[in-house]
């Protein structure tokens, strides 16, 4: 009998462990800060004013790609590790830098939601400064992609709070397509079922994304003068600018748009950014597209979003369109009735 207590006690306290484990995790708070903000620790002031701060901004604070201004492509918000603490670790992107002459060789931890959710914390220690350029250099890339996709994910976890359930329709059973739209995103023109332009227009600013598809014959569905071309001659029928004879094409003239070979959704794909403007008129603005082939209905799909904010920064605008973008999901016919 008394060791079928202990054992019952020992039964009960592992139960009430797992589930304290699994209530704190599901319970984390929301995560703090601005979109792009990214807060950065080091061990004090002196490295943050050295060698090591002076890597670490060169990097994050390179320009956004595709801007008409110049933009950083994070937002630093800096602090000494003595004042990092219960404040600040909620934020969302965090980059800690610990210096540490105990340690042997570099050491980088990767934690995604461990103070917060959605959060991406990442921490590379190293035994002296040398060491942590070293690693810092080689690991860059990798967590500016990380840092990236973390953006993403929480912007569309915010948009999906809120959305626009007529667009979302249209998409779904017209284009077989799911993607998730906020509150004001609607149909502006609609062609068949290969192009359709999605926007919203406010005071201040616009947003919009033109989703466009057509046969796919051969690997030039890729290259950068047929995206352009295929994209000015859709602009110029279907996005008329504010005066007669007026119409959006890309700016090509002024700055030539940067193309990048990716992975998109696993998918390969081409990343176009760069500017538009409207014929004619003074009006334009950045934008971004990603063309790929729906390979099951042997169709090139483009989607190509653009942001029209004169009196504003855009880099946000543009993250926003960029999240929208990586919410595409194709669906099968029979999920379009769903």
């Amino acid at each position: 009998m008394k060791k079928i207590k202990i054992f019952s006690l020992i039964v009960l306290l592992s139960f009430l462990f797992n589930q304290s484990c699994n209530y704190s995790k599901s319970t984390l708070p929301y995560s703090l800060g601005k979109t792009l903000e990214l807060v950065v620790v080091t061990n004090n002031k002196e490295q943050w004013n050295g060698r090591m701060g002076d890597a670490i901004r060169e990097h994050f604070e390179q320009l956004f790609p595709g801007l008409p201004q110049d933009e950083p492509l994070f937002q630093i918000f800096y602090l000494p590790q003595e004042a990092f603490g219960n404040l600040h670790k909620p934020n969302h992107l965090i980059f800690i830098g610990n210096i540490d002459s105990k340690l042997k060789e570099p050491l980088v931890e990767n934690k995604k939601d461990l103070w917060a959710k959605p959060q991406r914390v990442i921490k590379i220690s190293a035994p002296d400064i040398e060491s942590f350029l070293k690693v810092f250099d080689e690991k860059k890339d990798g967590i500016t992609q990380l840092y990236q996709e973390l953006s993403r994910e929480r912007i569309i976890n915010f948009f999906k709070t809120a959305q626009e359930r007529k667009t979302i329709e249209t998409l779904r059973k017209s284009f077989h397509i799911n993607m998730v739209f906020p509150s004001g995103f609607n149909v502006a023109k609609r062609v068949e079922d290969n192009f359709i332009w999605i926007r919203k227009e406010t005071n201040r600013f616009s947003q919009g994304i033109f989703i466009y598809t057509y046969d796919y014959t051969s690997t030039n569905a890729f290259d950068l003068q047929k995206i352009i071309a295929r994209r000015n001659i859709l602009t110029k029928t279907h996005v008329p600018g504010p005066l007669d004879n007026t119409y959006m094409k890309v700016a090509d003239e002024v700055v030539e748009p940067v193309v990048k070979k990716l992975t998109f959704n696993d998918m390969y794909a081409v990343e176009v950014r760069g500017l538009w403007e409207v014929e004619g008129d003074f009006m334009g603005g950045p934008f971004l597209s990603y063309t790929f082939v729906d390979e099951k209905n042997n169709k090139v799909i483009t989607l190509d979003s653009y942001v029209y904010a004169p009196h504003d920064k855009k880099r946000i605008y543009m993250k926003e369109m960029e999240a929208i973008m990586y919410s595409f999901k194709l669906l099968a016919p029979e999920d379009t009735t769903n």
